[in-house]
């Protein structure tokens, strides 16, 4: 079951929230099931509801209000300890998300249940589907047992949806299989093949993103690239760490309206971002120069930054 293959139905999505990441490439999927005639369910938190409604009003979605994923980093590159630090609370959070998705399954008359990389947003009363792009966890050893626990959360859905194609070429090891799991590989998702194409006039735009205190982390290193840079640089951060900088090269866009910031992605040259696979996807639509720089001690990102610098 592809996307394009669901029509006139009763959709429940959800994006994880380990960043917007989750958020920006559901939005051309959800763009997708309005267009084929589906009536869809977000289950989102605050901050997701806020971005999906610059691209969804509520005559055209339904928001439910649901919780995320109790995450916790401490910035010092140990991401797998800290994933480890906060798993009781992930499990009762998943535990308690398993029942919460049954109750909107059934009150909504829900046909397709759809999770973006969250393993609780699962029933058996409906086609579950599970969407990644990783069904291979760049993992060494003892942490392989984790990837172990990963398969034996995604084997529970009845169609696993991946964010490549079948040659695993954007997402290379992480996205290809050889075990006998119900794959349908269905091509890049960015928001970004929503729009008409744009003349591109910013030599560099700057993407800060992910998770605190690493978004602040590559502000600052960014913005000191910047300022021994030349050319005119735009760095799009979601929040303002640096009240001044005395710099008119450098240019600071803080907005909390996606919509600019998309027609300032859009107009840029070269795009200078972390190395995650949602941004990446964008990139790849846009057709951009650009360089990735990986979160420090995040496997997936390094990865995926030497895959694209090689």
């Amino acid at each position: 079951m592809l996307p394009t293959e669901i029509l006139s139905k009763n959709i429940l999505i959800s994006p994880l929230n380990w960043g917007m990441g989750h958020v920006a490439r559901c939005i051309p999927l959800i763009d997708m099931f309005l267009k084929q005639n589906n009536t869809v369910f977000i289950a989102c938190s605050k901050d997701q509801k806020e971005i999906f409604e610059f691209y969804f009003n509520q005559l055209e979605v339904t928001y439910i209000n649901h919780n995320g994923y109790p995450f916790k980093f401490r910035g010092k590159g140990r991401f797998w300890l800290d994933m480890i630090a906060s798993f009781r609370r992930l499990s009762k959070r998943k535990s308690i998300e398993l029942n919460e998705v049954e109750s909107l399954v059934s009150q909504n008359n829900i046909d397709f249940v759809i999770s973006d990389h969250r393993y609780g947003f699962f029933t058996e009363k409906c086609t579950s589907i599970f969407m990644t792009h990783q069904l291979n966890l760049p993992v060494k050893g003892l942490f392989k047992l984790v990837q172990k626990l990963h398969e034996k959360e995604f084997r529970k859905f009845d169609f696993i949806w991946v964010l490549d194609d079948e040659e695993s070429t954007f997402a290379g090891n992480l996205s290809r299989h050889s075990n006998n799991i119900n794959v349908l590989y269905i091509g890049l998702l960015s928001r970004f093949s929503l729009y008409p194409k744009k003349t591109k006039i910013h030599p560099i735009v700057v993407i800060v993103s992910g998770p605190e205190p690493y978004a602040e982390h590559f502000f600052r290193e960014q913005l000191s690239l910047a300022i021994n840079r030349k050319m005119e640089t735009i760095i799009i951060s979601p929040k303002i760490y640096l009240n001044n900088i005395n710099n008119s090269k450098i240019k600071v866009f803080c907005s909390e309206n996606w919509l600019d910031k998309d027609e300032v992605i859009m107009r840029a040259k070269k795009i200078i971002s972390r190395s995650g696979y949602s941004t990446i996807m964008d990139v790849l639509i846009l057709k951009s120069d650009f360089e990735f720089v990986p979160t420090k001690g995040q496997a997936e990102q390094i990865y995926l930054s030497e895959l694209y610098h090689n």
